[in-house]
C-alpha cells in the first residue's frame, strides 16, 4: 500500500504535468497556425509570379544563337549540305573553272528578236580576288556581272549578282562539276533578253523564284516606288530555324524566364508524320504559292516558287499548290514520295536521311543518308525474294534500279522500278530515263532489246506453261 505522501506527489505531478503539455501543444499550434499564414502568402507570391508568360509572333534570331545552348547539333549541321547551300563567292566556295575551261559558246536562240542563229561567248574570270561573269545583259549589251553568292558545291553549281536596284539573279551558266563544263542556264540557248524567262527579266527575280529555300528568314522588303529591292535574311543556307520555326520567343523564355522552352520552339520529331514530312516538302517540291506576289509590278512572276507564308507545323497545302516545274527540274522528291508505298506507311523523309543527329553527315554526304544506300535498305526490306530482275543482279544495286535519276541529277523517290518500256513510250532516254539503261552494262542497249530481256526473265520464274499469263 502507497504511502499518503507518495499519493500526494504523484497527483501534484499529475496535475502539472496536463498543464505543461497543454503549453506545449498551444506553442506547436501557435507556430504552426503562423506558418500556415506565412506559406499561405507566399503560395500567393508565387502564384502571381507563375502567370504564364506573353509572347508576341516570333521572329528569326539566327542559328548562331541555337549554338549557345545546342552546339552538338549546330556543329552537327554545319557539316550537312543545308548549311552550305548557299555560300559567299570565294576562293573555297567557288567550284567551275574561272581561269582554263572558262568560256561558254552558245548559238543564240531562232525565236530572239536579236542575234538570232548568232555565236555568243559567256565569260567567266577572276580579278583582284573577285568572280566576274561577262555575259548579255538586258539591253542586249555584255557587262560584266560581279558574283555575290555560290548556289551549291557537289554535282552543280550556280551563281548569283545583285543589280544596283537590290534585284538578285542567277547568272546565265552552270558549272557541272561531273562532267567539267559550263552549262546555259535560262541563258540565250533558250531565252533572249524581254522574253519573260531570260536569266535577267524581272520574271527571274531571285527573291520570288528560289529565296526562301535558299536562304532563312528573308524578308523581301520591296519598294514598289522607287522600283527597288532591300531584301535581308538571318542565314546564308537552310539554317535551325527553317525546320524549327522562328526562334526568339525560345531564346527569351531559355534566358529570361527560364521557363517553357519546349513549348516556345517547333520539334519536328513531336509532330504527326504528315506534317513533319511536310517541313521537307516546304523546299523538296513542285509548284507554286497559294498567295498572289504583292506590290505587283509588269513582268514579276504572279505567283511565289515557295509556300511563301508558311511556317513550320502548318498544313502545307494551305500554302503551295503542288504541279510538276519542267523549268525547275530538281527538287521533286516530296512530290514523288507521296506516290510511293513508303507515303502510305508512313515512313517518312527522317527515316532515311539524318538532319544535324551525329553521324548523320557522314556516311553519304551527298544525300545525308543515315547509313550506306543499299545497307540503309535492307535494314528494313530483308526478306526480297531472289526471283525475276532481283535474281540477276545480286551485284547490283538497290537504288539504282529502284531510285533512278530521273529528273536533272536527283534520284526517283517513288522508289518504283521504271521500266525501259516507259522511255520507249515517252520517245527515248533522253525524254524519259528508267531503271536499265543507266548501268555502264546496259546504257547502249536498245530499248526494245531490253523490254525483251526482261520479259524471258519473268517467264523463267513463270510456271509452264506461261502463255496464260498476263505479264
Amino acid at each position: 500500500m502507497k504511502k499518503p505522501e507518495n499519493r500526494v506527489k504523484n497527483a501534484f505531478l499529475n496535475y502539472w504535468g496536463i498543464w505543461i503539455l497543454l503549453a506545449i501543444l498551444i506553442v506547436f499550434s501557435a507556430i504552426k497556425y503562423i506558418g500556415d499564414i506565412r506559406h499561405t502568402q507566399e503560395e500567393g507570391e508565387v502564384a502571381e509570379i507563375a502567370v504564364p508568360h506573353t509572347f508576341g509572333e516570333p521572329e528569326y534570331v539566327g542559328s548562331k544563337k541555337c549554338r549557345d545552348c545546342h552546339w552538338r547539333e549546330y556543329d552537327t549541321w554545319k557539316g550537312t549540305l543545308h548549311s552550305k547551300f548557299m555560300q559567299p563567292a570565294g576562293e573555297r566556295s567557288v567550284i567551275g573553272d574561272f581561269e582554263i575551261n572558262n568560256k561558254m559558246t552558245v548559238d543564240v536562240t531562232d525565236k530572239a528578236s536579236n542575234l538570232a542563229n548568232k555565236e555568243v561567248t559567256t565569260t567567266m574570270y577572276k580579278k583582284d580576288g573577285l568572280f566576274y561573269i561577262n555575259t548579255i545583259g538586258p539591253d542586249w549589251e555584255l557587262h560584266d556581272y560581279e558574283i555575290s553568292h555560290v548556289i551549291g558545291l557537289g554535282e552543280r553549281q550556280n551563281y548569283i549578282t545583285k543589280f544596283p536596284n537590290g534585284e538578285i539573279h542567277v547568272l546565265p551558266v552552270e558549272w557541272n562539276a561531273s562532267s567539267g563544263k559550263w552549262v546555259d542556264n535560262f541563258g540565250l540557248k533558250m531565252h533572249y533578253p524581254g522574253e519573260g524567262n531570260y536569266w535577267s527579266d524581272p520574271g527571274r527575280i531571285w527573291q520570288y523564284k528560289c529565296g526562301s529555300c535558299h536562304v532563312t528568314g528573308m524578308e523581301i522588303k520591296y519598294n514598289a516606288d522607287r522600283d527597288s529591292f532591300n531584301s535581308t535574311w538571318l542565314d546564308i543556307g537552310i539554317g535551325c530555324e527553317a525546320c524549327h520555326g522562328p526562334g526568339s520567343n525560345h531564346v527569351k523564355a531559355a534566358s529570361v524566364y527560364f521557363e517553357g522552352e519546349k513549348e516556345t520552339i517547333i520539334n519536328p520529331a513531336k509532330l504527326p508524320w504528315r506534317l513533319r514530312a511536310m517541313i521537307c516538302g516546304q523546299c523538296h517540291n513542285w509548284g507554286e504559292s497559294t498567295i498572289d506576289v504583292s506590290l505587283y509590278k509588269d513582268g514579276f512572276p504572279t505567283k511565289y516558287s515557295y509556300p511563301f507564308g508558311y511556317k513550320v507545323g502548318k498544313w502545307l497545302p494551305t500554302y503551295f499548290v503542288e504541279a510538276k516545274d519542267e523549268e525547275k527540274k530538281h527538287h521533286q522528291q516530296y512530290n514523288e514520295w507521296k506516290k510511293s508505298a513508303h507515303a502510305n506507311a508512313g515512313v517518312i523523309c527522317t527515316a532515311c536521311h539524318g538532319v544535324h543527329q551525329e553521324g548523320g553527315h557522314r556516311t553519304q554526304f551527298k544525300s545525308q543518308t543515315k547509313s550506306p544506300a543499299d545497307t540503309l535498305c535492307t535494314g528494313c526490306h530483308k526478306a526480297t525474294e531472289r526471283k525475276a530482275a532481283h535474281r540477276i543482279h545480286t551485284f547490283g544495286s538497290c537504288i539504282a534500279c529502284h531510285m533512278p535519276q530521273t529528273t536533272g541529277h536527283e534520284h526517283s523517290h517513288t522508289f518504283q522500278f521504271i521500266s525501259p518500256e516507259e522511255s520507249l513510250r515517252a520517245g527515248g532516254i533522253d525524254k524519259q530515263t528508267n531503271s536499265c539503261s543507266g548501268c555502264h552494262y546496259h546504257k547502249d542497249d536498245k530499248l526494245e532489246g531490253l523490254i525483251e530481256f526482261l520479259d524471258a526473265i519473268k517467264k523463267v520464274d513463270m510456271p509452264v506453261p506461261y502463255g496464260v499469263h498476263k505479264y
